[in-house]
Protein backbone atom coordinates (compact mmCIF):
# COMPACT_ATOMS: atom_id res chain seq x y z
CA UNK A 1 0.00 0.00 0.00
CA UNK A 2 1.52 3.51 -0.97
CA UNK A 3 1.91 5.81 2.34
CA UNK A 4 1.16 9.28 0.77
CA UNK A 5 1.37 13.03 2.49
CA UNK A 6 -0.34 16.09 2.08
CA UNK A 7 2.12 19.12 2.69
CA UNK A 8 0.32 21.85 3.96
CA UNK A 9 0.36 25.18 6.20
CA UNK A 10 -1.86 27.36 7.53
CA UNK A 11 -0.66 29.96 5.11
CA UNK A 12 1.78 30.88 2.25
CA UNK A 13 4.92 31.62 1.74
CA UNK A 14 6.20 29.35 5.05
CA UNK A 15 8.40 27.20 3.72
CA UNK A 16 6.09 24.18 2.09
CA UNK A 17 8.35 23.00 -1.28
CA UNK A 18 11.31 23.72 1.06
CA UNK A 19 9.63 20.93 3.15
CA UNK A 20 8.05 18.70 0.39
CA UNK A 21 12.04 19.57 -1.80
CA UNK A 22 13.66 17.83 1.21
CA UNK A 23 11.08 14.90 1.40
CA UNK A 24 11.79 14.59 -2.46
CA UNK A 25 15.66 14.47 -1.56
CA UNK A 26 15.09 12.14 1.62
CA UNK A 27 13.19 9.37 -0.62
CA UNK A 28 15.85 9.14 -3.40
CA UNK A 29 16.60 5.80 -4.70
CA UNK A 30 13.16 4.49 -3.13
CA UNK A 31 9.99 4.16 -5.29
CA UNK A 32 8.29 7.58 -4.59
CA UNK A 33 6.09 10.40 -6.33
CA UNK A 34 6.01 13.91 -5.40
CA UNK A 35 3.71 16.29 -6.85
CA UNK A 36 3.04 20.24 -6.66
CA UNK A 37 -0.67 19.36 -8.80
CA UNK A 38 -1.23 23.48 -8.48
CA UNK A 39 1.16 26.39 -8.98
CA UNK A 40 0.09 29.88 -9.42
CA UNK A 41 2.80 32.33 -10.52
CA UNK A 42 4.29 30.09 -13.07
CA UNK A 43 6.51 31.31 -15.60
CA UNK A 44 7.91 28.75 -18.36
CA UNK A 45 10.74 30.91 -18.98
CA UNK A 46 11.92 30.92 -15.08
CA UNK A 47 10.46 26.82 -14.66
CA UNK A 48 13.99 25.57 -12.73
CA UNK A 49 13.11 28.58 -10.36
CA UNK A 50 9.35 27.33 -9.56
CA UNK A 51 7.88 25.11 -7.02
CA UNK A 52 7.68 21.84 -9.40
CA UNK A 53 11.49 23.22 -10.84
CA UNK A 54 12.81 22.94 -7.03
CA UNK A 55 10.99 19.68 -6.10
CA UNK A 56 12.54 17.85 -9.35
CA UNK A 57 16.15 19.45 -8.91
CA UNK A 58 15.87 18.28 -5.24
CA UNK A 59 15.37 14.56 -6.99
CA UNK A 60 18.06 14.95 -9.36
CA UNK A 61 15.81 15.27 -12.02
CA UNK A 62 16.19 17.63 -15.02
CA UNK A 63 13.76 20.28 -15.40
CA UNK A 64 11.86 20.47 -18.24
CA UNK A 65 8.07 21.73 -19.58
CA UNK A 66 7.35 18.02 -19.64
CA UNK A 67 8.93 16.95 -16.32
CA UNK A 68 7.25 19.93 -14.76
CA UNK A 69 3.68 18.95 -15.95
CA UNK A 70 3.91 15.38 -15.26
CA UNK A 71 3.91 16.72 -11.39
CA UNK A 72 2.12 19.77 -11.82
CA UNK A 73 -0.69 19.50 -15.13
CA UNK A 74 -1.99 22.74 -13.02
CA UNK A 75 -0.56 25.53 -14.14
CA UNK A 76 -0.93 29.48 -13.73
CA UNK A 77 0.85 32.67 -14.47
CA UNK A 78 -1.41 34.69 -12.70
CA UNK A 79 0.32 34.92 -9.25
CA UNK A 80 -2.97 34.78 -7.29
CA UNK A 81 -5.14 32.11 -5.02
CA UNK A 82 -5.79 29.17 -7.47
CA UNK A 83 -9.35 29.42 -8.03
CA UNK A 84 -9.04 33.30 -9.08
CA UNK A 85 -5.97 32.68 -11.09
CA UNK A 86 -8.17 29.56 -13.05
CA UNK A 87 -10.49 31.80 -13.93
CA UNK A 88 -8.61 35.14 -15.10
CA UNK A 89 -6.72 32.61 -17.34
CA UNK A 90 -10.19 30.85 -18.30
CA UNK A 91 -9.44 27.39 -17.08
CA UNK A 92 -11.14 25.28 -14.39
CA UNK A 93 -10.49 22.22 -11.87
CA UNK A 94 -12.17 20.85 -9.23
CA UNK A 95 -11.24 18.83 -5.82
CA UNK A 96 -12.34 15.83 -7.91
CA UNK A 97 -9.96 16.02 -10.42
CA UNK A 98 -6.83 16.95 -8.51
CA UNK A 99 -7.44 14.04 -6.28
CA UNK A 100 -8.20 11.53 -9.25
CA UNK A 101 -4.87 12.79 -10.89
CA UNK A 102 -2.59 12.26 -7.29
CA UNK A 103 -4.41 8.99 -6.50
CA UNK A 104 -3.55 7.50 -10.03
CA UNK A 105 0.18 8.97 -9.54
CA UNK A 106 0.39 6.96 -6.31
CA UNK A 107 -0.69 3.33 -8.44
CA UNK A 108 2.56 1.19 -8.36
CA UNK A 109 4.35 3.54 -6.08
CA UNK A 110 5.78 2.77 -2.32
CA UNK A 111 5.31 6.98 -1.56
CA UNK A 112 3.47 9.86 -2.71
CA UNK A 113 4.09 13.22 -1.36
CA UNK A 114 1.67 15.87 -2.43
CA UNK A 115 2.62 19.37 -1.80
CA UNK A 116 -0.82 21.90 -2.19
CA UNK A 117 -0.88 25.40 -2.78
CA UNK A 118 -1.53 27.70 -0.10
CA UNK A 119 -3.10 27.21 2.62
CA UNK A 120 -5.29 24.39 4.17
CA UNK A 121 -8.15 26.06 3.00
CA UNK A 122 -6.96 28.07 -0.24
CA UNK A 123 -9.75 28.11 -2.97
CA UNK A 124 -9.75 26.07 -6.25
CA UNK A 125 -12.62 26.07 -7.58
CA UNK A 126 -16.21 27.88 -7.00
CA UNK A 127 -16.95 26.85 -2.87
CA UNK A 128 -13.70 24.12 -3.02
CA UNK A 129 -10.84 23.95 -1.28
CA UNK A 130 -7.84 21.70 -0.69
CA UNK A 131 -9.80 20.40 2.28
CA UNK A 132 -12.42 18.89 -0.31
CA UNK A 133 -9.49 17.43 -2.32
CA UNK A 134 -8.24 16.10 1.16
CA UNK A 135 -11.70 14.81 2.60
CA UNK A 136 -11.49 12.57 -0.79
CA UNK A 137 -8.33 11.13 -0.75
CA UNK A 138 -7.84 10.74 3.28
CA UNK A 139 -4.12 11.57 3.02
CA UNK A 140 -2.55 12.80 6.08
CA UNK A 141 -1.47 16.09 6.46
CA UNK A 142 1.98 17.17 7.39
CA UNK A 143 1.23 20.64 8.72
CA UNK A 144 4.10 23.54 8.07
CA UNK A 145 4.37 26.36 10.23
CA UNK A 146 6.17 29.17 10.71
CA UNK A 147 8.01 30.89 14.30
CA UNK A 148 6.43 34.39 13.60
CA UNK A 149 3.94 35.97 16.03
CA UNK A 150 0.70 34.50 16.22
CA UNK A 151 2.08 31.10 14.83
CA UNK A 152 0.43 29.01 17.29
CA UNK A 153 -3.11 29.98 17.15
CA UNK A 154 -2.59 29.81 13.08
CA UNK A 155 -1.35 26.26 14.07
CA UNK A 156 -4.02 25.13 16.58
CA UNK A 157 -6.73 26.21 14.04
CA UNK A 158 -5.41 24.55 11.58
CA UNK A 159 -5.43 21.47 13.10
CA UNK A 160 -9.16 21.34 14.35
CA UNK A 161 -10.39 22.08 10.95
CA UNK A 162 -8.26 19.14 9.47
CA UNK A 163 -9.09 17.34 12.18
CA UNK A 164 -13.36 18.52 11.76
CA UNK A 165 -13.25 16.62 8.51
CA UNK A 166 -11.92 13.52 9.83
CA UNK A 167 -8.77 13.61 8.72
CA UNK A 168 -4.80 12.70 10.02
CA UNK A 169 -2.49 15.35 11.05
CA UNK A 170 0.97 13.40 10.61
CA UNK A 171 2.94 16.21 12.62
CA UNK A 172 3.85 19.88 12.05
CA UNK A 173 7.28 20.92 10.96
CA UNK A 174 8.19 24.58 12.10
CA UNK A 175 9.75 26.57 9.54
CA UNK A 176 12.22 29.16 10.85
CA UNK A 177 10.52 32.02 9.45
CA UNK A 178 11.56 34.80 11.77
CA UNK A 179 15.31 35.11 11.20
CA UNK A 180 17.41 33.82 14.50
CA UNK A 181 14.20 33.82 16.02
CA UNK A 182 14.07 33.18 19.90
CA UNK A 183 10.97 31.91 20.16
CA UNK A 184 11.22 28.57 18.77
CA UNK A 185 11.72 27.04 21.84
CA UNK A 186 8.63 28.24 23.42
CA UNK A 187 6.30 27.25 20.77
CA UNK A 188 7.66 23.58 20.51
CA UNK A 189 6.44 24.04 24.32
CA UNK A 190 3.40 25.32 23.78
CA UNK A 191 2.80 22.74 21.21
CA UNK A 192 3.68 20.29 23.62
CA UNK A 193 1.43 21.27 26.46
CA UNK A 194 -2.04 21.24 23.38
CA UNK A 195 -1.15 18.49 21.36
CA UNK A 196 1.29 16.23 22.73
CA UNK A 197 0.38 12.98 20.48
CA UNK A 198 1.69 14.70 17.29
CA UNK A 199 5.49 14.70 16.06
CA UNK A 200 7.79 17.53 15.83
CA UNK A 201 10.44 19.14 13.49
CA UNK A 202 11.85 21.97 13.31
CA UNK A 203 13.47 23.29 9.94
CA UNK A 204 15.90 26.27 10.83
CA UNK A 205 16.67 29.19 7.82
CA UNK A 206 19.04 26.85 4.99
CA UNK A 207 21.26 28.92 2.46
CA UNK A 208 23.02 27.63 -0.77
CA UNK A 209 21.88 26.40 -3.81
CA UNK A 210 20.59 23.25 -2.97
CA UNK A 211 19.09 23.77 0.93
CA UNK A 212 16.83 20.72 0.52
CA UNK A 213 20.01 18.64 1.31
CA UNK A 214 20.67 20.04 4.43
CA UNK A 215 17.39 19.95 6.20
CA UNK A 216 16.82 17.37 8.88
CA UNK A 217 15.29 13.77 8.35
CA UNK A 218 11.43 14.12 7.75
CA UNK A 219 10.58 10.94 5.92
CA UNK A 220 9.03 9.50 9.87
CA UNK A 221 6.06 11.20 8.91
CA UNK A 222 5.47 9.02 6.61
CA UNK A 223 3.17 7.41 8.67
CA UNK A 224 0.00 4.94 8.52
CA UNK A 225 -3.57 6.59 8.88
CA UNK A 226 -5.42 6.48 11.78
CA UNK A 227 -9.54 6.03 12.32
CA UNK A 228 -9.23 8.91 15.27
CA UNK A 229 -7.71 11.36 12.37
CA UNK A 230 -4.49 11.29 14.94
CA UNK A 231 -1.23 10.29 13.84
CA UNK A 232 0.10 6.72 15.25
CA UNK A 233 3.48 7.15 16.54
CA UNK A 234 6.05 7.47 13.80
CA UNK A 235 7.94 4.36 12.70
CA UNK A 236 12.05 5.06 12.49
CA UNK A 237 13.13 7.01 9.68
CA UNK A 238 12.79 6.05 6.14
Amino acid sequence: MTRCLFVSSPGTEIGKTLVTASLAHQLRGANARILKPVVSGYEPETAAESDPGLILAAQDRAVGEAAVAEIAPWRFRTPVAPDLAARIEGKAMTAAEIAAFCMKAAEGADFLVVEGAGGIMAPIAERETFLDVLALTRWPVLLVAGSYLGTLSHIFTAVETIRGRGLTVAGIVISESVEKSQAIPELLRSIAAFLPELPVCVVPRLAGPRPWALAPPMTQFLVGKSSSGVAPKAPAEI
